[in-house]
């Protein structure tokens, strides 16, 4: 069974926190769209679900 992609996966392949990718998921504006949009962009990729 393949491993779920976690917040912490994420960050790693962009070396930020999770905290920022945390925040970037949910359209904090204390992140720069750049940021969002990369974040946005390896999730994606990753097959990120996330969750509530």
């Amino acid at each position: 069974m393949k491993k779920k992609t976690t917040i912490k996966d994420i960050a790693n392949v962009l070396n930020i926190s999770a905290a920022a990718v945390s925040k970037a998921l949910h359209d904090d504006s204390r992140i720069s769209d750049k940021t969002k949009k990369a974040v946005k962009q390896v999730a994606k990729n990753l097959n990120y679900q996330l969750t509530i």
